[in-house]
């Protein structure tokens, strides 16, 4: 009993002194008095105050434009003229100029070995067929052979002068069939078929080819019912492959093109376009989108395309002057109309 009263004793001494030590470190710490000699804020001693909350910055990445530092644009850049031009957007494809006008002819070579005067005329029961499928434009259709030459005659010698394929007399039989039946003894007669002539023109490995000459043609005359979207396409008979040289010419820039593209932004040399040249053949394409050159003569070279459109690049035309002021101007504006008081001795005279 002697010794659980002192252990007794020894514990209550240290729990008290422990607790006298926690209190002390829980004290508030006295109130700081301002220096202007106000009285203390009791809030502000007892709550501190709350820190805010960290701003985030949005970062917006942007994107600098490099010709914003003095550097020179291209025309592709910021310029309408790269549509202007040309069909495909290049403003140096002399191929594919927009307008016909910016053309000229600089020479001429027709063919005139071909002969457009023969007619050929083909069966379809002969088994003379090529390997492959060409398209042609239909000119009539007739029961009667005399009647079908005629169309062809006429029609070659209305337009000898725009033709560069042959026409054709294509014999079949009649499609239609007169059955004749013997009721009573339930028998028919033989089928009594009659030689069918369709006239066409060609042949067109292309399809829009032809349709762009069918165009051609009906815009030189209007007697002849041609039917310009409704080719016939079958396969090229053996005689229809005559070896024929497509017409050709030699095309540069007019004066209207070497205006065109006058802009300092492009930087072309007058010389060197004004000596630009380009050989072209008949069927190929010229100019804008869609457009064939369909005949090369002595007038010059047509364009037509599939959309109902024909013109023509004469072969005579006034010489392009690069001595013009407009030309030497540095703004490349348009041309202007000829005055009409002579030149003197001294003004310069163009190529």
């Amino acid at each position: 009993m002697r010794f659980n009263f002192h252990v007794f004793i020894l514990l209550l001494s240290i729990s008290t002194w422990s607790l006298d030590n926690i209190a002390a470190e829980i004290k508030p710490a006295p109130a700081v008095k301002p220096s202007g000699g106000a009285a203390p804020n009791p809030a502000a001693v007892s709550n501190p105050p709350i820190k805010p909350a960290i701003e985030t910055k949005e970062i917006t990445n942007t994107i600098q434009d490099p010709f914003s530092r003095g550097i020179l644009k291209p025309p592709k850049y910021g310029s309408n003229l790269d549509r202007s031009k040309t069909s495909n957007g290049r403003l140096d494809d002399i191929r594919s100029l927009n307008d016909p006008r910016y053309y000229r002819v600089l020479g001429i070579y027709e063919n005139e070995a071909i002969s457009i005067s023969d007619i050929i005329e083909i069966n379809v029961a002969e088994k003379n067929d090529a390997s492959y499928n060409a398209f042609y434009i239909a000119l009539g259709n007739f029961s009667d052979k005399k009647a079908a030459q005629q169309l062809s005659k006429d029609f070659i010698s209305m337009l000898s002068n725009n033709l560069n394929r042959k026409v054709i007399i294509k014999v079949s039989k009649d499609p239609t069939q007169d059955i004749n039946a013997d009721v009573s003894a339930q028998k028919k007669t033989a089928v009594k078929k009659i030689q069918f002539y369709e006239v066409e023109y060609g042949p067109f490995n292309n399809p829009e080819l032809a349709t762009a000459t069918c165009y051609f043609l009906k815009s030189k005359t209007d007697q002849f019912p041609l039917m310009c979207d409704a080719l016939k396409k079958r396969l090229v008979n053996q005689r229809e492959l005559t070896k024929v040289t497509a017409g050709s010419a030699t095309v540069g820039l007019s004066q209207a093109g070497l205006i065109a593209l006058k802009d300092p932004l492009l930087d072309f040399k007058q010389k060197d376009l004004a000596d630009t040249a380009l050989t072209v053949y008949e069927g190929e394409n010229l100019g804008g989108e869609n457009f064939f050159v369909v005949k090369i003569n002595q007038y010059g070279i047509y364009l037509a395309s599939k959309f109902d459109e024909a013109m023509l690049i004469p072969a005579v035309t006034f010489p392009v002057n690069i001595s013009d002021p407009v030309m030497n101007s540095q703004n490349g504006l348009a041309g202007t109309a000829p005055k009409n008081t002579p030149a003197s001795p001294a003004s310069p005279k163009g190529p």
